[in-house]
């Protein structure tokens, strides 16, 4: 598109000539003259001076170094608009590949993608425009809401239910069995895992998570949370809506995640433990206690943030405490 035709869709304005032909985005370091990079802050502005970008979307027109540009409140996410539109919406192909095997009774909306090899068992329901890709397994009983897109080596178990317009990338597992055992005189006795997985609307959960069934009810992801890569959500877990979980977290069983909570990768939260709504944890953090609304914790064992920057802070100054403690002692002696 020209720089023009972007400008009046994403409602920006113009710097500069208007008919600069846009063909994709880039990089300041490596976007080529027929791209569209962004400038986000001041820190930029030497990269943006030497960037072999065509155009430039700036905050600030002073900003974009003498090329044309669009500028916008936020720079950030009109990029990820002009982004899309030159992408363009993705490619839509319809119907059910011959090598997929799929039981009976199930009922499929009209369109959907069953992709080759997959495997969908008795009882299963899945909505309109579904994207079931190859090599999914599908147990029984299982729903999946009407624009879902699950990609290739996805597997929902039995009784599980994902909603509408979730994206699950490849290798995710949802509704394996929760890990309990009974300790006693033969070993350990498991546990039957009974219950299910419910999956809100707009979710979408990275590859290679494990999201575990509850033992009696429902393990619950709430609509609109995300996932990276690597969480694991055990067993009854009630996580809320519009949540972000990032990689290697670690979720321990019944615990409670309220509506808009930030956490941080390589997270762990204790069984039981309830999180309060619009609560964010610091990567490598370890959460024991409950926390109330809105708290920001860092450490393990997680305390408030403020505090924890202190703790953290005068760690580095322990050697040289303990060489004037032990000084004080010889001293004393």
């Amino acid at each position: 598109m020209k720089l023009k035709e972007l400008a009046e869709k994403i409602g920006a304005k113009i710097v500069g000539d208007g008919e600069v032909e846009i063909r994709g985005v880039g990089s300041l370091s490596n976007a080529q003259p027929d791209q569209v990079s962004f400038v986000n802050g001041k820190q930029h502005l030497e990269s943006a001076k030497k960037s072999r970008a065509g155009a430039l979307i700036v905050e600030d027109e002073k900003w974009a170094a003498g090329k044309p540009g669009l500028v916008a409140k936020d720079a950030d996410r009109a990029f990820v608009a002009v982004e899309k539109l030159l992408i363009g919406p993705e490619r839509e192909f319809w119907g059910i590949h011959g090598s997929a095997m799929i039981g009976e009774p199930v009922r499929i909306g009209e369109p959907v993608w069953i992709g080759p090899y997959v495997v969908i068992e008795a009882g299963a329901e899945l909505g309109a425009k579904a994207k079931i890709e190859a090599h999914c397994y599908l147990g029984r009983n299982v729903r999946i809401g009407a624009g879902t897109k699950l990609f290739p080596g996805v597997k929902v178990l039995d009784n599980c239910r994902i909603g509408e317009r979730c994206i699950i990338h490849s290798g995710t597992v949802i509704g394996s069995d929760g890990f309990g055992f009974l300790p006693g005189e033969k070993g350990l006795e498991k546990i039957p895992q009974i219950g299910t997985v419910e999956i809100g609307d707009d979710v979408e959960l990275g590859a290679n998570c494990a999201i575990d069934r509850a033992s009696l009810d429902a393990t619950m992801i709430g609509s609109g949370t995300k996932f990276d890569n690597l969480v694991h959500i055990a067993h009854s877990v009630k996580v809320g809506k519009n949540c972000v979980i990032l990689a290697g977290a670690v979720v321990g069983g019944s615990a409670e995640i309220g509506d808009g909570c930030m956490i941080s990768g390589q997270v762990a939260i204790k069984d039981h433990t309830k999180i309060g709504a619009g609560s964010q944890v610091v990567g490598g953090s370890g959460v024991l206690d409950d926390l109330p609304p809105g708290s920001v914790v860092m450490g393990y064992p997680s305390m408030p943030f403020s505090q924890a920057k202190r703790v953290f802070l005068r760690l580095k100054n322990l050697p040289e405490l303990f060489r004037r403690v032990r000084k004080l002692e010889d001293k004393l002696k």
